[in-house]
């Protein structure tokens, strides 16, 4: 494995660990060192190489640097298991333990949890897309199934916060990530107007 390869598993390992994905370049040194000292025992000069590599990871959009004082957040859709729906949990794990890429979608938490909730309540746990009648109760509860989605994703620059969530049924969920380029900005130009709407209405 490369460096950047090696680090930025090393990043999303340590931001599993915390349950966030800000980190300084502190806590990484520390995290990473008997890794990186085992796999790169021939580098000398281990702290520079760390933030080289970081460097090149921010140039890739899969990190950014918070401010000029050694701290980091990790972005991309890489996907955190504080992130998920507890029952999606065993799921996430497996796909990590997995050598293959493979393409999946799992119910992803807002990072702020509060506007899951929000989001939900506001399109009254039913899918965003009009006529949309895929639904069903969860067994532990009398609400609909539904999920979250951010309209504009983390790695396009998009917000955690109301103007970018939707509600969506696991079909139009999967559309919305997977479809093809033309389908997906379709519905994220609708999404995005719908959203809007729904707030408006509901004074938010």
């Amino acid at each position: 494995m490369t460096w950047k390869q090696v680090v930025l598993q090393l990043v999303t390992q340590l931001c599993d660990k915390h349950g966030s994905r800000s980190f300084s370049l502190t806590e990484f040194s520390t995290f990473s060192a008997p890794v990186l000292v085992k796999l790169f025992p021939a580098n000398n000069n281990r702290e520079a190489k760390i933030r080289q590599t970081l460097q090149f990871l921010r140039d890739d959009g899969l990190i950014a640097f918070k401010d000029g004082r050694g701290n980091y957040t990790l972005l991309g859709e890489t996907i955190l298991v504080s992130e998920v729906e507890p029952e999606a949990v065993p799921i996430l794990r497996a796909f990590k333990g997995e050598p293959q890429k493979r393409e999946y979608l799992i119910e992803i938490y807002a990072r702020n949890k509060g506007l899951v909730k929000t989001a939900r309540e506001l399109f009254d746990f039913r899918c965003t897309c009009l006529g949309c009648s895929n639904s069903f109760l969860k067994a532990d509860s009398k609400t609909p199934y539904c999920e979250v989605h951010h309209i504009t994703p983390f790695c396009e620059g998009g917000e955690d916060i109301l103007e970018n969530l939707s509600v969506l049924c696991a079909h139009h969920h999967r559309m919305a990530h997977f479809a093809v380029k033309r389908e997906r900005l379709q519905m994220q130009k609708f999404l995005l107007q719908r959203t809007s709407e729904v707030l408006a209405i509901s004074g938010q």
